[in-house]
């Protein structure tokens, strides 16, 4: 079954470079696929941008961390290095969650990336941090973060997050823009009325409408499937009205909201019987404050 798996994988990151303008390819969990599809696409690498991140356990030593995912991807650089989480891990094979005063802390880490900026790595950026987090890092940052890569869908709209990161000149990157299923729920970006009904004026999918409003607001889209089909259909967006991106920014207040990271079983746990993700509560990572009321 992995060998299938990874074949697909292949075959489809070869197709993508030659149906998108900009070519965009992350490397999450594949980096050896991603980097054989870049190598035999006939695309110039240069016109290919190849993103990667590493996990908590590498936030002391992020040049090593570089070096693994250079020789899994069998490439000479990467073009944007991301800390995946500003939380911690202390090294294999223990991988102890550090709470948020433990060093290393994600400053200090980011001043370690910033020695990687070079040949091997053209830019470096940060994953799923907010304003909070974001203000924190950029008090001792030389080099601002090029992307900020941050769960994002019509749930989780990010309105107030991804100004913010406009006006500090770091690019926002969305994952899971098309939402997901929560436990005994279908997804409903796909499903609920208010986003078919803009879908059938266009006369395409839920998913696209998902997809033209992220990429409306200035944010790079990178939606995952192994279906040929919809990958060419999430590359064929439409132009929404200002009514039609006003009424899916709205429906965080008029149908739910959520975040898919707090309902991954295995970062979660408490703090001072408080949902915490590896250690962290929504307000040491900004997302809340004490009350509970959303920041971002």
């Amino acid at each position: 079954m992995a060998c299938v798996c990874q074949q697909w994988a292949w075959e489809l990151g070869r197709a993508a470079p030659e149906q998108t303008t900009r070519r965009l390819l992350r490397t999450y969990g594949v980096e050896h696929v991603v980097g054989r599809a870049v190598r035999e696409s006939g695309i110039p690498r240069e016109e290919i941008t190849v993103v990667t991140k590493f996990w908590g356990e590498w936030h002391h030593d992020p040049a090593k961390a570089l070096r693994i995912s250079l020789e899994n991807l069998g490439l000479d650089y990467v073009d944007v290095l991301l800390m995946h989480w500003p939380w911690a891990t202390t090294p294999k094979p223990e991988k102890a969650v550090l709470r948020p005063h433990e060093d290393p802390r994600f400053e200090d880490t980011w001043k370690r990336m910033e020695k990687l900026v070079g040949p091997t790595c053209k830019s470096i950026g940060v994953s799923n941090f907010s304003q909070k987090t974001l203000d924190r890092l950029l008090e001792k940052a030389s080099i601002v973060p090029a992307v900020n890569q941050v769960e994002l869908h019509a749930f989780n709209p990010c309105l107030k997050l991804v100004p913010y990161c406009q006006e500090k000149g770091i690019h926002v990157m969305s994952w899971s823009t098309l939402g997901g299923p929560r436990a005994g729920e279908e997804n409903q970006i796909l499903h609920h009325e208010t986003f078919t009904k803009i879908a059938d004026a266009h006369g395409c999918s839920a998913g696209v409408v998902s997809l033209s409003w992220a990429v409306q607001r200035g944010i790079t889209v990178i939606p995952k499937s192994s279906s040929e089909k919809r990958i060419a259909e999430n590359i064929k967006l439409v132009t929404l009205s200002d009514e039609e991106i006003d009424t899916i920014n709205k429906a965080q207040d008029t149908i739910k909201k959520y975040r898919i990271a707090e309902g991954i079983q295995r970062l979660k746990g408490e703090v001072d019987g408080k949902l915490a993700l590896s250690g962290w509560t929504m307000e040491d990572f900004g997302r809340e404050d004490a009350e509970g009321n959303w920041l971002t």
